[in-house]
């Protein structure tokens, strides 16, 4: 039997598309074409694809308020676009649009070249921080004087996320605003029941048992994050692959609840191809959600979640 053989179809396929993607500089859908997209994503994928070839547009705006971040490692820097030319299309579009690395490239990929002269910003910061490089170098070096909008680099963001995170902000300024949020569920006043097991949020109201999750775009007002900020670098000792963990922590104990956007949760199609890596499995699935969130999370501010809950139940 000859190796290629042995090669399963799906790598086979994976394999096929990348070598067609360096041929012709990038594919609609990439790497990810085995992941079989609906047939109206693979068309919005297309379309950015298009967009992303020949658009000149601005994907951020002076005037606007937010600021929009992310990272990415990895595979990932392949598709990464694919994430930041979806905000960018946006109805409202943000003040800036920055994009963390955690080591220096040889060449910055085309497709992120083009969006630099469109507005990107790419910004090398020091390795170690892991998933909280989306958001601390900001915290930690620059006036926080604007709503912090924190994205993931494998979704498809619709075209009006950023303007539902402004609307809700706009009328909760004092909340944490996010599309998608879990109820916290809790066994007693000190133990939190499994991460798995919570169940989604259903309400537009603003509580502190609202579990804000970053994948779908989380909204942190700009006193939220100078507490944060003066808080330090506690997060690598407690929370190192949980950012999600972390920012809750800190909002409840300094007294800022999370309101959902919407009353049901909402969470896009991801990148295709971009889950071959992750730590969803590793947080949920392995259960280091529950280890970080135990070793997070103090004796105010579980007394502070636990009463709220009889209230949301």
């Amino acid at each position: 039997m000859d190796r290629a053989t042995r090669i399963p179809a799906a790598a086979r396929a994976r394999a096929v598309a990348r070598s067609l993607a360096v041929a012709v500089g990038g594919l609609p859908h990439s790497v990810g074409t085995v992941d079989s997209p609906p047939p109206h994503v693979a068309r919005d994928i297309t379309n950015l694809w298009l967009r992303s070839a020949r658009s000149h547009e601005a994907i951020t705006d002076s005037t606007s308020s937010e600021i929009v971040t992310m990272t990415t490692h990895g595979e990932r820097l392949r598709d990464v676009w694919l994430a930041i030319e979806s905000i960018g299309r946006g109805t409202v579009k943000p003040h800036r649009l920055v994009l963390w690395l955690d080591r220096p490239l040889r060449r910055i990929p085309w497709r992120l070249r083009r969006l630099q002269q469109r507005g990107l910003e790419i910004r090398f910061v020091s390795p170690g921080l892991g998933v909280h490089t989306k958001y601390w170098p900001l915290l930690s070096s620059e006036p926080l004087d604007r709503p912090l909008v924190m994205s993931d680099d494998d979704i498809i963001y619709p075209q009006t996320w950023l303007e539902e995170l402004r609307g809700a902000h706009q009328d909760s300024p004092g909340c944490v605003i996010a599309h998608r949020a879990h109820v916290i569920g809790m066994s007693s006043e000190s133990a939190f029941t499994p991460y798995s097991s919570w169940r989604p949020c259903e309400s537009d109201a603003a509580h502190f048992a609202h579990f804000a999750t970053s994948v779908s775009g989380q909204l942190l007002p700009p006193q939220l994050q100078k507490a944060i900020r003066d808080d330090g670098e506690g997060f690598l000792r407690t929370a190192p692959t949980a950012d999600d963990v972390w920012l809750h922590y800190e909002a409840v104990k300094h007294g800022f609840a999370t309101r959902q956007v919407l009353d049901r949760q909402q969470h896009w199609w991801f990148i295709p191809g971009s889950q071959q890596t992750g730590l969803n499995a590793v947080n949920v699935t392995g259960g280091e959600n529950d280890r970080q969130l135990a070793a997070t999370h103090s004796a105010e501010t579980r007394r502070r979640i636990w009463g709220e809950l009889a209230t949301i139940r």
